[in-house]
């Protein structure tokens, strides 16, 4: 027994059961009244997209049609069946599937509407040269004539869509619908000289009466177009007096869609949040090739990263992601033969680190996915969880204790990628934070002076011989300022620096202040007054030397010559 459309889709879309019959109520017969407009929403990886689009694909793409209730013989039966199906196929599309991202104006909605209503879906354009070769040698020398016919005017529709069409507002649109909606299709006519060979009642000749879908996905966006929009194609069936309906997929809740102008009430239906066992079953699809040995360190595995992720992430395609990712740093010291597979206690401590590396920078995208999946493969032993410091990317020097060259390599290249998309002013307020936690004050005069003390204006050359006479050489007995750590510095200096430093006057849009609170937000800058204290703020720079150092060597700035001993 052949299985059903409905039994499919249930199968492709586990935990969406409830949500696609609900959908297929909603359709009900091709030529029965359906509601005017239908909201679909809910959180972002649920499935909306992929269950409406496979739904309208399986339901209307592409036909299964009735047996013939004739009392020809059964390969006569055979032959209509198969003819009819063929015909189904080469029909306009009785839905059109937009992104309101890539249609994000009210003409492009409307034209992109009308192309996709008056041409065939281009995926079942597939099959036509078999269908056509096996149906003109079964059938016998008298329908040669019809049968090719048919082929021509079949070749001509397919191969050869019908013009773009301009369309500039609701009025056009709603005149197009109906024109729609009204044309007769080509192969009803060419069918109707195709000897005695009805279509079966109703599946063909009511065509032009069967409904139409128009699809909208990401509908949040078509807030930002014209106002009148939304209530117009609310009103779509109304205004066309045709059997069209209006599907939205968005992410919001209907309230935030209403105007004040008022308007219908589309049906609503959300698509709540999958449970752990829905969720685990959908990644438990995902198994890599060559892994069906593993199926049951696999499942384990799942359900430790769902177990660990759930609660901060609710985005079933980033666990997916993280699954793909995961998996083969899991089972690596299985397959290398470290590790046996009912030794769950230590495959997990294996992993652990690699969780919290992932938590804290792939979930960010501070880097691509493949990169991250790299650099961490690339790690040949050891583990994440020894890096310590209290700055990012390590201590004041740089220094990642306990930690592989290839673990510290990957926490310093993902800091440096996060401050390499840093403005240009907002680099030098970095590097003058910096050069004001880690410089003792007496020395700005020394370093920063635009001129000397007897009123000469200093050189770099100058800056550096003074600082190096007062002691940038000398190590002494006093503990060096890299050991020691940032230390706070007020606001007013480090922008003394920064002025100092730039060499050039700041833009007038420019609003450094800004800048600042920014960078604190970012955690590269640490406030160590209380928040009610507006005057006198101090804050301490919160980034590495070695981050610093590529950060100076990207915008040409030479460092070393302003730090009091450092290295």
């Amino acid at each position: 027994m052949a299985t059903s459309p409905r039994q499919l889709l249930h199968e492709a879309f586990p935990g969406r059961a409830k949500q696609i019959d609900q959908i297929l109520g909603f359709m009900g017969k091709p030529w029965a009244s359906t509601p005017p407009s239908l909201l679909i929403n809910g959180n972002s990886s649920l499935g909306k997209t992929a269950v409406v689009k496979a739904t309208l694909s399986a339901v209307l793409g592409g036909g299964s049609s009735s047996s013939s209730s004739s009392s020809d013989s059964i390969s006569s039966q055979i032959r209509s069946e198969q003819h009819l199906q063929d015909r189904r196929r080469r029909l306009p599309s009785r839905y059109a599937f937009l992104d309101c991202v890539e249609c994000h104006t009210p003409r492009l909605i409307f034209e992109h509407a009308i192309y996709q209503f008056r041409n065939p879906p281009p995926s079942q354009d597939k099959g036509s040269k078999a269908f056509s070769s096996t149906h003109t040698t079964t059938t016998g020398t008298s329908d040669n004539k019809a049968a090719a016919t048919v082929s021509r005017k079949r070749k001509r529709v397919a191969t050869s869509p019908l013009d773009w069409n301009k369309c500039e507002n609701v009025n056009e649109f709603v005149e197009w619908c109906r024109k729609i909606c009204d044309t007769k299709d080509e192969l009803d006519e060419v069918h109707e000289t195709h000897d005695n060979h009805r279509p079966v009642s109703g599946s063909i000749s009511k065509h032009q009466n069967e409904t139409r879908y128009l699809v909208l996905d990401r509908a949040e966006r078509l807030r930002d177009t014209a106002p009148t929009l939304i209530p117009v194609l609310m009103r779509l069936q109304e205004l066309t007096g045709r059997n069209i309906c209006v599907i939205l997929i968005t992410t919001i809740v209907w309230e935030k869609f209403r105007s004040k102008t008022g308007g219908y009430e589309p049906i609503v239906l959300n698509f709540p949040q999958y449970t752990k066992s829905e969720t685990v079953a959908i990644l438990g699809r995902d198994l890599p090739e060559g892994e069906e040995e593993n199926m049951d360190l696999y499942m384990r595995f799942v359900d430790l990263v769902y177990d660990v992720f759930q609660r901060n992430c609710k985005d079933l395609n980033e666990i997916r992601h993280l699954v793909a990712l995961l998996f083969p740093l899991y089972i690596k010291p299985v397959k290398e033969g470290k590790i046996q597979k009912h030794e769950g206690l230590k495959l997990h401590r294996h992993i652990q680190a690699y969780f919290v590396e992932a938590m804290d920078k792939l979930y960010l995208r501070e880097i691509s996915s493949t990169e991250w999946s790299d650099r961490t493969l690339s790690v040949a032993s050891g583990s994440l969880s020894g890096v310590s410091g209290s700055t990012i990317g390590g201590g004041a020097g740089g220094h990642v204790s306990g930690a592989p060259g290839g673990d510290r390599a990957l926490t310093t290249a993902l800091d440096v990628q996060n401050v390499f998309d840093l403005p240009y002013y907002t680099k030098f307020i970095l590097i003058a934070s910096f050069l004001a936690s880690y410089n003792p004050p007496r020395l700005d005069m020394r370093y920063f002076a635009k001129v000397s003390s007897t009123g000469s204006k200093m050189t770099k050359r100058s800056k550096v011989a003074a600082a190096k006479k007062h002691g940038h050489d000398s190590m002494g007995s006093k503990l060096r300022q890299q050991l020691l750590g940032p230390k706070p510095f007020p606001i007013e200096r480090m922008l003394a620096i920064f002025y100092s430093i730039l060499d050039e006057e700041v833009e007038e849009n420019v609003n450094v202040h800004t800048q600042i609170a920014s960078l604190v937000s970012l955690r590269m800058l640490q406030r160590v007054t209380p928040m009610d204290k507006l005057d006198s703020i101090k804050c301490k720079c919160n980034v590495s030397y070695e981050m610093i150092k590529t950060l100076a060597k990207s915008t040409r700035f030479e460092i070393d010559k302003y730090l009091y001993d450092f290295s």
